[in-house]
């Protein structure tokens, strides 16, 4: 039988179509009589088609001379027919419990400065604007698909995938999977397990996003159009390893892992890092979570460790309003070479979203990053610079159909300290800040 997940989706536009058919039948008209009998008639024969390609209609004996005729069935009985014949197939049993969607995004972003170099990333080698860093161009942003299948107590196994093309995947690959032309990139792929023991120890292997930061890599997961500084340049994007999560109360849960390292694949050193956090939810609109990351990092020196910690607070006061701080420190041992000084980075952000209807929602975000080395925003190191930026950003985003939404954002960006480091327009990098606007539209499935 040649079956798939569609035909359970066509079944029930067909249920849809009848009802539809049934609303127009107190039109008087008679061309609306003769539109009711047309549909009626192509929706039988769409379901003559699909019963015949599933195979569920049986020829049934011929009923004794003296029995009365059999009732015809009705559509709805056809269709219930249908959705039982579907869900009993093998394949069903297999995929029922996955869960799968996806997105695609596409941008234009303009800088006001009209920057000759085409760039929000500022001077040569700063790497603040990330995802965004191309100015005054539209951008295929992200196309993305995923599949995963949680786990329960009676089917503890289960995974994760997840794709991504696009200029994001060049932004995001983990060291072995991926180089910066390369425009896929896979972002999770693992296995997991629900260990019986206590209220059930879920394990997890394999490549997966980082559990820090209050921006995630998926687009969707994002209220405004550009990423944050932080999640740029504060924290990691994967990890490839193990981790174990608990659920110890209703109101803490514990992850714990060994990984290769930030965005490392393949290890770049002989030693692990230790990455995990705490979700401690003390009110029911209040979610408190405290992680970190720690080990070597630096290739083939195992001596020099990397720290970072995480601390994010989200609250709704209100039902339509999501209130969001996000704060990280993180230090590097002997960040540019033996002997080199200690480097450490400071990063915070604000985000407040309201949803006035539930079509129109705004939002801001407000941040301060402070790299007291220049190691985590692209300067020399060598030299112990201090770089300091901050960010504003307002936007606005309206659903335009069920899976579509469109956003526009307005942000400013500034440096401290009298540092110039923008480009002004003539490709000198001369200005102390820079104002972008940006449309993104997303289609999400």
């Amino acid at each position: 039988m040649n079956l798939s997940l569609p035909h359970l989706m066509i079944a029930r536009v067909l249920i849809g179509g009848a009802f539809l058919v049934a609303a127009v039948t107190g039109i008087p008209a008679a061309w609306a009589q003769d539109a009711r009998d047309r549909e009626i008639q192509e929706l039988r024969q769409r379901l003559d088609r699909l019963e015949k390609e599933l195979s569920v209609r049986k020829e049934a004996p011929p009923a004794p001379a003296a029995a009365p005729a059999e009732a015809p069935q009705s559509i709805g009985d056809r269709i219930k027919t249908l959705e039982e014949t579907i869900k009993s197939t093998p394949l069903f049993a297999v995929i029922k419990d996955w869960n799968f969607g996806g997105h695609a995004a596409v941008s234009y972003n303009y800088n006001f400065n009209n920057p000759n170099s085409r760039s929000n990333a500022a001077a040569d080698n700063l790497f603040f604007r990330v995802f965004d860093d191309k100015a005054n161009q539209f951008t295929i942003n992200q196309a993305e698909l995923w599949i995963d299948k949680p786990t329960t107590t009676e089917s503890p196994i289960g995974f994760g995938v997840d794709f991504i093309t696009g200029r994001d995947a060049k932004k995001i690959h983990s060291l072995g999977l991926g180089d910066s032309e390369d425009v896929f990139d896979l972002t999770q792929a693992y296995v997991t397990y629900k260990a019986p023991i206590g209220k059930g120890l879920d394990l997890k292997a394999g490549k997966f996003v980082t559990l820090h930061g209050a921006e995630v890599i998926r687009r969707t997961g994002n209220f405004n159009v550009s990423r944050s500084i932080q999640f740029g340049n504060a924290i990691p994007f994967t990890h490839t390893g193990v981790t174990a999560t608990y659920p110890f109360t209703d109101w803490l849960t514990v992850t714990a892992g060994i990984v290769n390292g930030w965005d490392n694949s393949d290890d770049n050193n002989n030693e692990k890092s230790f990455h995990g956090m705490a979700t401690i939810t003390p009110l029911k609109d209040l979610t408190v979570i405290l992680g970190g990351t720690w080990g070597a990092e630096q290739t083939d020196r195992t001596s020099p460790k990397r720290g970072l910690l995480d601390f994010l607070v989200t609250y709704k006061p209100i039902s339509p309003l999501t209130l969001t701080v996000n704060y990280n420190y993180g230090s590097e041992d002997e960040a540019s070479g033996v002997g080199t000084p200690t480097a450490t980075w400071h990063a915070i952000s604000g985000y407040a979203v309201y949803d006035i209807t539930d079509k129109v929602s705004v939002g801001v975000r407000g941040e301060y990053f402070k790299d007291e080395n220049g190691f985590r925003l692209g300067l020399d190191p060598n030299t112990g610079t201090p770089f300091d930026v901050w960010e504003f950003t307002l936007t606005g985003r309206y659903k335009l159909f069920d899976h579509v939404f469109a956003s526009v954002e307005y942000r400013h960006d500034q440096a401290t300290d009298s540092a110039k480091v923008f480009d002004d327009g003539d490709g000198k990098f001369n200005a102390r800040s820079q104002d972008t606007i940006a449309f993104e539209l997303v289609y999400q499935f």
